[in-house]
């Protein structure tokens, strides 16, 4: 009696020892087999599938952490004449320009501008006065990559154009920023970061 439990005992540790490896190792692949004289002919199938993460890039200027910083410096003589301004700054080159670059693949990207000036427009260093966002013209090279319209109150949108009649966005375009020169404001430095010169682009996805 003791022989034969320990015989069941070994043979029931040994089916649970091979299905824990089969479970372990991945599966097969399909085989088939055929026998008979002749011509012979059997198939064997396999599945493939790829999985591609969700991921949203975007670029205002130079690549990586630097922030660009535009300068316009129109002189006395055309001060408040309606010629509009380059400037300087920028990654792109002459004319105030900054390359741009969005690269999605999860559906219709939003383009989307604000600044920190609380509403109020590009500041002046010690008085009051303020040039408001409107003065800023942006135009792109790539009508499939608008530039949003800067404004002091934030919150205008572009959207670039798919690629095809997927979900993927991949577009590349240089915006070129001028001043207007429409207005005659007091002399001195209005905007940089500290006094609401900060514009923030933010590309979202849904």
């Amino acid at each position: 009696m003791k022989n034969s439990n320990s015989k069941l005992l070994r043979a029931a540790l040994a089916m649970a020892l091979g299905a824990s490896l089969s479970a372990a190792l991945p599966a097969n692949a399909e085989s088939t087999t055929v026998n008979g004289n002749g011509a012979l002919s059997t198939n064997a199938r396999i599945d493939f599938s790829v999985v591609i993460p969700r991921f949203l890039s975007f670029r205002v200027g130079t690549t990586g952490v630097t922030i660009d910083q535009i300068t316009f410096s129109p002189t006395a003589a055309t001060v408040g004449n309606s010629t509009p301004i380059s400037g300087t700054g920028g990654d792109a080159g002459a004319g105030t320009a900054a390359n741009v670059s969005v690269l999605g693949n999860g559906g219709q990207i939003t383009i989307s501008e604000a600044n920190n000036s609380a509403g109020a427009g590009l500041k002046h260093a010690t008085l009051a006065d303020t040039i408001s966002y409107t003065e800023i013209t942006t135009s792109s090279s790539d009508g499939n990559l608008p530039a949003p319209a800067l404004s002091n109150a934030g919150g205008n949108t572009s959207t670039p154009v798919l690629n095809g009649a997927s979900s993927v966005t991949n577009r590349t375009a240089v915006w070129t920023y001028a001043y207007a020169n429409t207005t005659i404001p007091s002399a001195g430095t209005y905007g940089t970061s500290a006094k609401g010169g900060r514009v923030t682009y933010t590309a979202s996805m849904p």
